[in-house]
């Protein structure tokens, strides 16, 4: 029995804006759907098929991490920026004692997110789920690396 099911676009894009999905994996996943949408839309057009597919494969290899910085840098936004407030905790500067908005502009340019996300994302508190697992566990090596007496608690709200 073959059965087709029908997805609105815009749940797609709900989905990937609700759920922590950083905004490189949004971009691969949007683009394989733009090929897949143009592939049912012009199932004859070969040639636009197979330029849709090379730009997918294009983008995909130039966003593929070449070394351990590059997986670094696309940590997620929360777990690097727990890290960062408990890097300003060893310094004393906690968010409960200090201006959320002079904190949170920090971490917004050292990170490159908008700094009204990171407000946001201070000020309603910052938890974890099973997702952010992998990258917790490589700052947590880090930190050990390095001799910084800092970690992150998988467990612990932010």
């Amino acid at each position: 029995m073959n059965t087709t099911t029908t997805i609105n676009v815009s749940d797609v894009l709900n989905v990937l804006e609700h759920n922590n999905i950083p905004h490189e994996k949004q971009i691969e996943i949007l683009e394989v759907l733009n090929l897949a949408l143009y592939a049912k839309n012009y199932p004859k057009n070969t040639c636009g098929i197979i330029d849709h597919k090379i730009q997918l494969l294009q983008q995909l290899q130039s966003t593929q991490p070449n070394t351990q910085t590059e997986v670094i840098n696309t940590a997620c936004i929360k777990v690097r920026s727990v890290a960062i407030l408990e890097l300003l905790n060893t310094l004393n500067i906690h968010t409960a004692s200090t201006d959320r908005t002079k904190i949170s502009k920090l971490i917004a340019f050292l990170t490159g997110s908008t700094n009204n996300r990171i407000y946001n994302e201070i000020k309603k508190g910052i938890c974890f789920t099973k997702y952010h697992r992998k990258d917790i566990d490589e700052i947590n090596k880090i930190f050990v690396e390095l001799g910084i007496s800092v970690s992150i608690d998988k467990s612990k709200n932010y």
